[in-house]
């Protein structure tokens, strides 16, 4: 009783007071190697009963004491305003508009090729898509026969991409293009459906299925002929943000081979980083996007939730998850980004014969137009480093204002609920390879599979608040913008490679600035703000109101910054 009524007191003072984060973590230390296979097999065994009683209730079970007095919210699904920058009348898949748009708004003078540089390279007959094809090949195993390997991939199909980029080269040749995105390479995230390979989350045991078509996502690529030359690496079943999966083996940071890349899309950061590619599909329930693109120093966008399709994907079931691109400049996130949701709307919510999404690009508001927010405590958190890099941002800002975000402690711990409870159900299907998972993986799904009826429709009515206070305060500003984590990339130690590592506070400094944008379902983007002295990129993030792509967008394209070249660079062109 006694420990029940100080539970209920801590939860009023963070639900009418400020935070803390340092309340929001125990000091537990990093656990890697022998001791964390120790601590999963005593969490499975009957033995450790109390001690998964015991997570549980540290972390996830205080929402279950708050008054929240909302309705549940499911899906944080806004309907569309249709506002006059919506409705700019363009035709996204005439090929001579997405050239303009590109030639338009892409970076000069960059280190990295763009998507309209292969497509004036294919156009201008420099290069043919079957010439690059055989190069990123080339690339790629010249990206993991060195030491560390680099990892981005972990299922690759030339035969395929070869037929694909031969097609392409002869609509070139015809002059017929099927848009800009046609003959250019990309990788798609584990966690979608692609025609001949296999969803495997990031698994050390295969899936039984190979795909015998594509998601919803690969189709719209594959209807616009860009060619996907294979799955990307990812933290094992989503559940972690460093991006190390000793079952596939760790994508690397190409910055510092040393760091780590960032999860858990962390192999689709590393390929676009490391020039393999120029763009690639990520998913992001809780900055799974954003976290290993800020890492890797490129640009990724959370899209509104329901912006893109989830069928044909192991996140088609999530209330905070939603597939996005990765890119290394803002335009390519853009077009990509309209390309794909107009061609794969979610079917929940839109009827696809019917509706069009409202996005058309960039908004061409200016800095001094757009109002943008700052919670001064919110920033105050994050490294050194990083507030230096985001103060030089912040000077480059017309429009400030100070803001606060409210309820931060309970919105944490509603979209921790939420995610795991969804990822755990969803996944089921393979609870017959249980004992073949990680063991960071096992010791999660030890501790959630303990979340309660309760807990999940308290968490979903504290959705609701939460999107309701972000209703308030974009009445005040446009934009928000913060850093993107509050922390540096950290280091791979040899121990993490075998087993995996847990590390609680390190995991809460990377999530602190994103997973707002995924309990409520709001537009959301990364991109590279500068460097430490040590050459890391660090990230800033942009969030908008739902259906703000077009200014979100363009905000960031106007504080986009030149690259530096990463240490592992493997451009094919």
């Amino acid at each position: 009783k006694q420990w029940y009524q100080r539970r209920v007191r801590g939860v009023e003072e963070m639900t009418n007071g400020g935070f803390d984060l340092h309340l929001l973590v125990r000091r537990s230390p990093a656990i890697s190697g022998w001791p964390l296979k120790l601590l999963s097999i005593i969490l499975e065994s009957v033995f450790g009963y109390p001690f998964r009683v015991f997570f549980s209730k540290s972390n996830l079970e205080t929402i279950e004491y708050a008054t929240i007095e909302e309705e549940q919210t499911y899906y944080p699904f806004q309907p569309p305003v249709r506002t006059s920058s919506f409705t700019k009348k363009v035709d996204l898949f005439d090929i001579h508009w997405q050239t303009d748009f590109l030639k338009q708004f892409t970076l000069k003078n960059s280190n990295f090729r763009s998507i309209l540089y292969y497509h004036e390279m294919y156009s201008s007959k420099k290069e043919s898509p079957v010439q690059v094809i055989q190069k990123v090949k080339e690339k790629i195993e010249e990206s993991e026969n060195q030491n560390p390997p680099l990892r981005c991939f972990t299922q690759l199909d030339w035969n395929q991409a070869e037929k694909a980029a031969l097609k392409s080269t002869l609509r070139y040749e015809a002059g017929s293009p099927l848009s800009v995105l046609d003959g250019v390479p990309v990788g798609i995230k584990e966690e979608l459906d692609v025609l001949g390979f296999r969803t495997n989350c990031g698994r050390k045991v295969p899936s039984e299925v190979i795909n015998s078509k594509d998601g919803d996502i690969a189709a719209a690529l594959r209807s616009l002929g860009a060619i996907i030359i294979g799955m990307t690496n990812m933290h094992e079943m989503g559940m972690g943000i460093t991006g190390i999966n000793p079952n596939t083996g760790t994508p690397r940071n190409p910055y510092n081979d040393g760091k780590v890349t960032g999860g858990s899309s962390s192999g689709s950061a590393a390929a676009v980083a490391s020039g393999l590619i120029p763009f690639a599909i990520g998913t992001d329930g809780g900055g799974s996007i954003r976290i290993p693109s800020s890492f890797c120093g490129v640009c990724g966008l959370k899209p509104t939730f329901g912006l893109f399709s989830c069928v044909g994907s192991a996140i088609r079931k999530s209330t905070v998850t939603s597939a996005g691109v990765i890119a290394n400049n803002v335009a390519d996130v853009a077009l990509v980004t309209c390309l794909i949701a107009n061609h794969a709307l979610d079917p929940r919510f839109f009827c696809p014969s019917a509706d069009k999404v409202p996005l058309h690009g960039i908004s061409d508001k200016t800095l001094k137009d757009i109002t943008l927010g700052v919670y001064p405590e919110y920033v105050s958190y994050a490294d050194p480093q990083i507030k230096k890099v985001f103060s030089r941002i912040k000077e480059k800002l017309k429009n400030v204002r100070e803001i606060e975000l409210e309820e931060l402690y309970l919105s944490k711990t509603a979209h921790f609920n939420l995610l795991f409870a969804e990822t755990v159900h969803e996944r089921q299907i393979w609870n017959d390879q249980y004992k073949t998972l990680n063991p960071v993986t096992n010791i999660i799904y030890s501790v959630l599979t303990r979340s309660s009826l309760r807990q999940y429709m308290m968490s979903s009515a504290q959705k609701t608040r939460a999107m309701n206070m972000f209703k308030r305060v974009f009445k005040k500003v446009d934009l928000l913008i913060s850093p993107t984590t509050a922390c540096l990339p950290k280091d791979i130690l040899p121990s993490d490679l075998t087993y995996g590592v847990i590390d609680e506070e390190y995991a809460l400094w990377s999530l602190w600035f994103v997973f707002m944008a995924n309990l409520c379902g709001l537009p959301s983007i990364t991109l590279n703000a500068g460097y430490t002295e040590h050459g890391l990129p660090v990230g800033v993030m942009i969030t908008g109101p739902w259906w703000s792509e077009d200014l979100v967008l363009g905000t960031a394209r106007q504080l986009e910054t030149q690259l530096n070249k990463p240490s592992r660079f493997y451009s094919p062109i």
